[in-house]
């Protein structure tokens, strides 16, 4: 565990490496790569259902890409409102959060909320596919972390964040418009468009992977004197 904390990987040839894999993996095994944004997906629908104290008792999962959250209290309201509207954040934003820790020197961390994560939801998983993708990812990051080298400790967390971050702009990009889609949630709770929804996500999620991927690269999210709050130092 030492070896995964206080380690500057920022630059270095395992995060370009970690990222191209990832993007790969994202473009042309959808259901692969897929699963595991999906997962955070519903993680954060179950979150925040906690949160809003509407509850909820399960998940599952159909594909990669397809997957539900059964919330015990689906009655409109603001609950309603942050339930449907926090999955297509939660990939990007956990993304961001993750390779912000990751920049900060602490890959162990990384893996250890991974970890964490897939635990919790294998333990809420309803159905076969659901069962087995958080059990199998779960036991990779397990292994990983127990019995991996240095080098493919930090392979496995730079490509998990990547995977993320890729992974929440084409969750987005590609989602259904279909009635049952947070999307028409969100139109029927507030009637903007659904295409207007659709916009909102791709833009955050590409927002996120613009900053993430520049913590990865460069160490900095944003360059000088573009984020709002970024006042120069005086001369």
């Amino acid at each position: 565990m030492d070896e995964l904390i206080d380690v500057s990987i920022v630059g270095q040839p395992v995060v370009y490496g970690a990222g191209f894999i990832a993007l790969l993996l994202v473009v042309f095994t959808r259901d692969w790569a897929g699963s595991f944004v999906t997962v955070v997906h519903e993680g954060g629908h179950m979150v925040m259902a906690v949160l809003t104290f509407r509850g909820f008792s399960s998940w599952k999962m159909d594909n990669g890409d397809n997957a539900g959250t059964s919330v015990d209290d689906g009655s409109w309201g603001i609950g309603f409102l942050l339930i449907s509207i926090v999955g297509y954040l939660s990939p990007p934003l956990v993304g961001l959060s993750l390779a912000a820790l990751l920049a900060a020197g602490n890959p162990w961390g990384v893996l250890a909320i991974t970890l964490l994560l897939l635990a919790l939801a294998f333990l809420y998983a309803k159905g076969g596919l659901a069962n087995v993708v958080t059990a199998v990812l779960a036991v990779i990051v397990a292994a990983t972390l127990w019995r991996g080298s240095t080098t493919l400790q930090l392979a496995v967390a730079a490509g998990a964040v990547w995977v993320l971050l890729f992974g929440g702009v084409r969750a987005a990009w590609g989602m259904a418009l279909s009635d049952k889609s947070d999307a028409a949630k969100m139109t029927r709770a507030t009637w903007l468009p659904r295409s207007v929804w659709k916009l909102f996500w791709i833009a955050v999620s590409v927002v996120a992977l613009y900053a993430g991927g520049r913590l990865l690269l460069v160490g900095d999210a944003w360059p000088d004197g573009v984020w709002p709050f970024d006042v120069p130092a005086e001369a």
